[in-house]
């Protein structure tokens, strides 16, 4: 399995059609692929993936050998790791030891002596080869350690998986919520641009009409204060607007200056969106890649405890092999009877072995059982968390509805407002400063519906990242005349 093709489908799970336009998607799937937070979640699930094939190396055979001598020798009882050699003799032994399905381990191998002091013969040569059996009947049964610890790695690299999803998901949702604040503060650079020249008209209208004497000379003061005061917001607007797009980039994982193409009139055009669609908590929770991830920690710290049971087994092993055996006076390999009775040898052996104290084990087990309540209150935390991040969006939703409804209906009033103003001004029967305040407040009406557009497309972003971009999240877009 390749892990960087795998990596990709996930990041493809997650990249459902935000429906604003296809730049937002470039964005997105450019900064799946390069922000170094989705990189570096990559990389761990891939180091989870290559830990769980190190596991293998269990069945890889192990050679072994042993070159000596032995003088009275003696075995030890519970005598570990090493085998002495043949009493008075000169020892050559060599061997492979391979476990096999379904839980047993195999060892075949030979050893050459050579015998010093036989009675009748002196030194004599004797070559033995066989094969032995072991199986685990209670601890490590069927290799229960090699399951476990297989286990422990497939819940990293599950919850590495949560890791890199979730990591997807928060890279697609800042993107989103930086893509929409750069338009909305590109809308208000384009209103304070609009409302600059509508200040630069006023005034020239006004110095024009001090001329004809249809106003006095002090009505252009107000106009060149309120023209002032305009370039000043404009080149505000500019700034920020400038500042969206760092924060775009960072959001992206790009340093390059950005740009937007689109017109921010039509982005924020006044939309109706259809109610959200229901998507149960449960369903969400599932979605979500931190939800995922403590789900798997979960698992993780359940396979500890068991592993801690594990260890607190008696061990009890079934050993049983056959042997071959021979001499020959005067050069090694021979498989004559000369001190030995029978030439094939077989032996059956139960060995026992507990501890008579399983403090450590136990320690481990409560500490696990502890590392367990501590996930599952983790993973509460988490479902109090994505449900109140659905109710907060679906309460933001209607109110932005509510809200673009509201000034919307008010846009053509303060046009309407502002021309009536305007020609009474023309008239002489009004002052510059009232003509300003009408401007003033087609301005604010038009950057309040910009505000509640932005909210109402933040709204529907938070509520598809609270549902995990599940599909059935996604909603439909209609233009209202």
């Amino acid at each position: 399995m390749n892990i960087r093709t795998y990596s990709f489908s996930v990041l493809l799970v997650a990249l459902l059609p935000f429906a604003v336009c296809s730049e937002l998607d470039e964005l997105v799937k450019e900064g799946q692929g390069i922000n170094p937070s989705v990189q570096a979640a990559k990389y761990r699930m891939e180091q989870m993936l290559l830990k769980h094939y190190e596991l293998s190396e269990f069945f890889d055979p192990s050679l072994f050998a042993a070159l000596g001598r032995a003088d009275t020798a003696r075995n030890l009882p519970l005598q570990t790791g090493y085998t002495s050699l043949t009493n008075n003799s000169t020892e050559l032994q060599a061997g492979v030891e391979v476990p096999v399905e379904p839980g047993a381990y195999v060892s075949a191998g030979g050893a050459l002596r050579i015998l010093e002091d036989e009675e009748g013969y002196g030194d004599l040569y004797q070559t033995m080869f066989g094969v032995k059996v072991r199986i685990p009947l209670l601890r490590d049964r069927a290799f229960k350690d090699l399951t476990l610890k297989k286990a422990m790695a497939m819940a990293e690299y599950n919850a590495a998986t949560g890791g890199m999803l979730g990591a997807a998901q928060s890279v697609r949702h800042t993107i989103e919520l930086a893509y929409i604040s750069a338009y909305e503060n590109l809308s208000s650079y384009r209103i304070a641009q609009e409302a600059t020249k509508r200040f630069q008209n006023l005034h020239n209208e006004a110095i024009e009409l001090s001329k004809m004497k249809v106003v006095p000379d002090f009505q252009t003061f107000q106009t060149k204060m309120d023209l002032q005061v305009g370039l000043e917001d404009e080149e505000n607007a500019r700034i920020k607007f400038e500042e969206s797009l760092l924060v775009l980039a960072k959001a992206v994982g790009v340093t390059r200056n950005l740009a937007l193409k689109g017109n921010p009139d039509e982005m924020f055009a006044i939309q109706k969106v259809e109610d959200l669609q229901d998507v149960t908590n449960e369903a969400a929770f599932e979605a979500r890649g931190e939800y995922i991830q403590c789900k798997a920690n979960l698992q993780y710290a359940r396979t500890q405890v068991e592993s801690a049971e594990e260890e607190q087994n008696d061990s009890l092993d079934l050993n049983f092999g056959v042997t071959a055996q021979g001499e020959h006076e005067t050069h090694p390999f021979g498989m004559e009877k000369l001190v030995t009775d029978r030439r094939v040898g077989g032996e059956v052996t139960l060995v026992w072995r507990r501890s008579l104290d399983y403090r450590g084990a136990n320690t481990r087990r409560a500490r696990y059982e502890a590392r367990i309540k501590e996930v599952q209150e983790l993973l509460r935390e988490i479902e109090i968390g994505i449900s109140n991040e659905i109710a907060t969006a679906r309460l933001n939703y209607k109110a932005a509805m509510k809200r673009l409804e509201l000034v919307s209906q008010g846009i053509e009033a303060a046009k309407q407002n502002l021309a009536a103003e305007q020609e009474r001004f023309r008239l002489g029967e009004t002052t510059s400063s009232i003509v300003t305040d009408a401007q003033k407040n087609l301005t604010t009406i038009l950057r309040r519906r910009a505000s509640a557009a932005a909210d109402l497309m933040r709204a529907r972003a938070n509520f598809n990242y609270a549902t995990g971009y599940r599909e059935d999240s996604n909603t439909k877009e209609t233009k209202v005349k």
